[in-house]
């Protein structure tokens, strides 16, 4: 019967209706808390495993890492052999045998055999499967073991299959890791494409839409929307290869290259590059490469040089503009950390890079759509990029300015912007309905709030609602009413604050946001989600603590590191005992609703 089935495998005749081995069963691996791994078979169609098969083995043994206690799921009857019929689940518990520490490999050896209902047994399967491991969570070992067969493997009698699956719960991040992890290539291609597309709502991506609409318009004279097309095309691919390369080396490293580019020197250099910009848009100056580098372009590419420009934008901004983490570029990093796979992570941000591109390319291309000649109307579409790059300046800037200086900036922008459409210009003659009238009327109202803003940022204010605060009689019962906007949360930034906290706090259960001062989402969750009244009253029941990432500092990676936070906006959750509810873990930001709901499933 041996020989018949290798015949059979020999003559490649799975067209009858068999599974590729590869098919009929999936080996995956995945994190269930600090202390425990699970090992998944997942099964095909028709295919059931041997339950006398099925070994799990330390393949390891000197790592230091050891499995104190395998619990296998329950197998049922089948022809008189114990088999597993659906999806075999096994849990690891670890320990450690010595004093490692940090981020260790852990790699365990599975061993197993099928058939299929069909009437085909396949040859006996062996893999290596790797996951990474924090050392530092996991308890000493009481004795010492060195391999898996003194580790007791137990059939979990009354945990079947289904209610392993049902208890084992992830947290949307690692859900998004097993997507990658077992899913086909084009799964995942068009399954991070429809995640970029949803994170192209968000606003990270928000700030790229006046860049590469001014890049687009910038090439003046002879714009179409071919050209148009294809430089937004190229600024949408730079733009996805940076997230991609800086996606992957993160992944490897546990490093949030974003944050790196968020120090002062480098945010106020990318502030003034749009300003520049900005300057050449009100025609003070042209912005191009010197004629001798352009014909040596233009010799090699038969095109003009301008796409060089436009792939470094694309590139930088990427880095610069949008430093937000969301939960499927969480995840990509996460599969990308854990199973050291580069290429197929990177497959992953590629693609989610390029869903959040593809409205990028759809304003780009209108840019030269609408831009058919030169002439006045180009001027003001110009004009009108060119206040927008000043207003992504100052929003670049003011994440290290005070809030009252940022709010000084905007208020001088206000009163640019009023003067140049004619705030100050008289109107001859009657012109209710004219344009003039129009502009002038808003020109007023624009002049009057900057001055305002400028006049309140002078005297401290913050708030550019309430800029006049410090000249009302009321001011402190004003602010006092800004203050409790959302709850207070106690600052921190390194582990051993978070340690101490969570020691105080026995009994209670804790919420900690990580935030920074560059992430737009974390103010977004603060503005709109933590503001909420009725996600006010459920955070009653938390002891609230903010990990603020802002500096990138030794601290801040070292926090990070421990709980695999790749960048902010990301919320933990930890019980009364002081232990981390992984499966609870929120990265990117959630609505009002969203956030409620979630709080009422962790209870």
């Amino acid at each position: 019967m041996r020989l018949l089935f290798l015949l059979l495998i020999s003559l490649n005749v799975w067209g009858v209706g068999f599974l590729q081995p590869d098919e009929a069963f999936k080996p995956k691996i995945s994190m269930q808390d600090n202390s425990t791994i699970t090992v998944e078979i997942a099964l095909g169609e028709q295919i059931y495993l041997y339950a006398d098969k099925l070994k799990i083995e330390d393949a390891d043994p000197k790592d230091g890492i050891d499995f104190a206690l395998i619990s296998m799921p329950k197998s049922v009857e089948h022809d008189g052999e114990k088999v597993y019929e659906s999806s075999p689940i096994a849990q690891i518990t670890l320990s450690k045998s010595s004093d490692v520490s940090g981020k260790q490999t852990v790699k365990v050896k599975v061993s197993y055999q099928g058939c299929s209902s069909a009437g085909l047994c396949y040859e006996p399967m062996e893999k290596i499967l790797e996951i990474s491991v924090d050392a530092d969570l996991l308890s000493k070992a009481s004795a010492p073991s060195s391999s898996i067969l003194k580790a007791p493997a137990v059939e979990a009698e009354n945990l079947d299959t289904a209610s392993l699956k049902e208890e084992v719960k992830t947290s949307e991040t690692d859900k998004i890791a097993s997507v990658i992890q077992g899913g086909s290539l084009w799964f995942i291609i068009l399954s991070f494409f429809g995640f970029g597309l949803l994170l192209a709502l968000t606003p990270c991506v928000f700030p790229m839409i006046p860049i590469i609409s001014s890049v687009i318009v910038a090439q003046g004279e002879g714009l179409g929307t071919t050209r148009a097309f294809w430089l937004s095309v190229v600024y949408v691919l730079s733009m996805a290869v940076a997230y991609t390369i800086a996606g992957i080396l993160a992944g490897i490293f546990g490093a949030n290259l974003q944050a790196a580019f968020q120090t002062p020197w480098i945010i106020t250099l990318f502030a003034l590059i749009f300003v520049v910009l900005a300057m050449s848009m009100f025609d003070l100056f042209e912005l191009q490469i010197p004629n001798a580098i352009q014909s040596r372009i233009t010799k090699v590419s038969g095109k003009r040089s301008g796409i060089i420009g436009v792939a470094i934008m694309g590139f930088l901004s990427a880095l610069i503009v949008g430093p937000c983490v969301a939960a499927p570029l969480a995840g990509a990093l996460i599969y990308i950390g854990q199973t050291g796979d580069a290429l197929l992570g990177g497959i992953a941000l590629f693609s989610l890079s390029i869903g959040m591109g593809i409205p990028l390319i759809a304003i780009g291309t209108s840019a030269g759509k609408f831009m058919p000649r030169p002439g006045v109307w180009m001027d003001n579409v110009k004009s009108i990029f060119g206040v927008m790059l000043i207003g992504i300046a100052i929003w670049m800037i003011s994440r290290i300015l005070d809030e009252n200086i940022s709010m000084m900036l905007w208020g001088a922008l206000a009163i640019f912007v009023a003067i140049n459409i004619g705030a100050l210009e008289p109107i001859r003659g009657r012109c209710i309905r004219c344009g003039r009238a129009n502009k002038k009327a808003l020109g007023i109202i624009l002049l009057l709030y900057g001055m305002s803003l400028l006049l309140g940022g002078m005297s401290g204010s913050k708030n550019p609602l309430h800029p006049l605060d410090p000249f009302l009689p009321n001011k402190v019962a004003v602010e006092s009413v800004e203050e409790t906007k959302h709850k207070t949360f106690e600052k921190i930034t390194s582990i051993e604050e978070l340690d101490a906290i969570l020691a105080e706090n026995k009994g209670k259960a804790v919420l900690v946001d990580f935030y920074a001062d560059w992430c737009s989402a974390c103010k977004e969750l603060e503005e709109k989600t933590f503001s909420n009244e009725s996600v006010k009253t459920a955070m009653d029941d938390y002891v609230l603590i903010q990990v603020d990432l802002t500096a990138n500092d030794d601290a801040a990676k070292a926090i990070s590191s421990k709980f695999g936070i790749f960048g902010p906006p990301a919320i933990l959750f930890f019980d009364e005992s002081g232990e981390r509810i992984k499966s609870a873990d929120i990265v990117g930001f959630k609505e009002p609703q969203e956030f409620l709901k979630h709080l009422g499933d962790i209870k």
